[in-house]
């Protein structure tokens, strides 16, 4: 995983409130990435301001660091003014933790409170270097997954998002992180062999094992 702090850390003196992207506030973790390890990118797709009091992710964040095959990091929707930076710098969408890029995480999952952050989330896929849609991923992109309060409406995002955790995600997150587990050290062996054992996982459901109508 690449640590992109040497390339951010200019690019913030040309921002406003560049504090929202240092992340290292007091009672949050310095996650340590091994091997074995899920890796999961938690973006709540808003401003820092705004994402950081969001209980559903600080819950989760503290369930999946707990875990000892499993780790968290945060991330949230940068400002006009960095957006601009990063795509000029051809810098990644990034975590605020370890500052690391999006794209190598196994996992990214968006927390949906709101229906006017839909297009956030597709704006954070493509800082990030992933394929917006879900059917143009490879085996080595990470899996796209959504919940919150939206994620009961699914299918207007389900062209772009490969999992849904519909209610609280407090159990089917280690569920998850299991079957993504046993999948990266299988090789990563295709999508549609992972995405099928995801929607055995009770309160998930994943887009593409159906077709609706």
């Amino acid at each position: 995983m690449s640590n992109l702090w040497p390339r951010v850390e200019p690019l913030l003196a040309r921002v406003e409130k560049p504090a929202r992207y240092i992340g290292m506030e007091r009672g949050s973790l310095r996650p340590e990435h091994r091997p074995h390890h899920t890796s999961w990118l938690l973006v709540y797709p808003d401003t820092y301001e705004i994402g950081l009091p969001n209980q559903g992710l600080q819950i989760l964040y503290e369930i999946l660091n707990e875990r000892d095959d499993a780790v968290a990091e945060r991330a949230y929707a940068p400002w006009l003014d960095l957006e601009a930076e990063l795509r000029a710098a051809r810098v990644p969408l990034f975590s605020v933790d370890t500052h690391r890029a999006a794209g190598d995480f196994d996992v990214i999952a968006f927390g949906l409170a709101a229906e006017l952050v839909y297009t956030n989330v597709l704006n954070c896929l493509d800082l990030a270097g992933v394929p917006v849609r879900s059917e143009d991923r490879r085996p080595d992109d990470p899996v796209v997954i959504a919940g919150g309060h939206c994620a009961f409406n699914p299918e207007p995002m389900a062209d772009f998002v490969d999992a849904f955790v519909i209610g609280d995600g407090e159990e089917a997150v280690g569920e998850v992180t299991e079957v993504v587990g046993a999948w990266k050290r299988a090789g990563r062996p295709g999508r549609d062999g992972l995405l099928r054992e995801l929607a055995t996982v009770p309160g998930v459901y994943v887009p593409s094992m159906y077709d609706v109508e």
